[in-house]
């Protein structure tokens, strides 16, 4: 290996391993593997009940509405509630971390020879 490419790397590390750095990346993980989930969850639901009860969604009504309408209904609002939840763990989980693990990470707290942290 080069030595730009090896003293790019080193750089990458440090900034990596920096606490704040860890930190969001633990709750990135976190809320992806939530809602990654949850999405999974919502669209097996719908294959599940159209591929194993399509006779009882198109027979059965709710309020005078069938049950298929139903759950296709619920993918939409399922779709926007994760949405909505997701954009709300942003602003106030995810944000607060990544502006710490930005403030320190502009601020040089990693030193030019990438090796040792500056206070």
């Amino acid at each position: 290996m080069s030595a730009v490419f090896e003293t790019e790397l080193a750089s990458w590390r440090a900034m990596a391993e920096l606490p704040e750095v860890v930190e969001l990346r633990r709750r990135r993980r976190l809320v992806t593997n939530v809602f990654c989930s949850l999405t999974a969850v919502l669209f097996t639901f719908f294959l599940v009940a159209f591929i194993g009860y399509p006779q009882q969604l198109g027979e059965h009504s709710f309020l005078s509405i069938p049950l298929s309408f139903w759950v296709v209904f619920s993918q939409f609002a399922g779709t926007w509630v994760l949405v909505y939840f997701y954009f709300r763990l942003s602003r106030t989980y995810l944000q607060p971390a990544a502006d710490d693990a930005i403030r320190v990470v502009t601020n040089g707290r990693v030193g030019i020879d990438n090796k040792e942290r500056i206070a």
